[in-house]
């Protein structure tokens, strides 16, 4: 994959991350079927697009929530239980 390509695929992630955590935070209906123009080239567009419709329900959520990573909850968990480092 080109560079270009691979950019393209990862604006496509970034920018649809960002518009679902927006429309969430704000509490306003979001439609990943409506993606946005990224670039007139097919290739371009379709990289982008692909990158779009990659982002999963948990990404969002690990956005919206970013103290949710294994580390931050299992140091939660042993605040919690007492749990010792040994």
């Amino acid at each position: 994959m080109g560079c270009n390509w691979e950019w393209s695929l990862n604006q496509g992630r970034i920018k649809r991350l960002n518009a679902e955590v927006l429309a969430r935070k704000n509490g306003q209906p979001f439609d990943a079927q409506k993606i946005p123009l990224h670039s007139h080239d097919g290739t371009m567009q379709s990289k982008f697009a692909h990158g779009w419709h990659s982002v999963t329900e948990t990404d969002i959520r690990r956005k919206l929530s970013p103290d949710n990573t294994y580390i931050d909850v299992r140091r939660r968990l042993a605040e919690k239980f007492g749990e010792r480092d040994e």
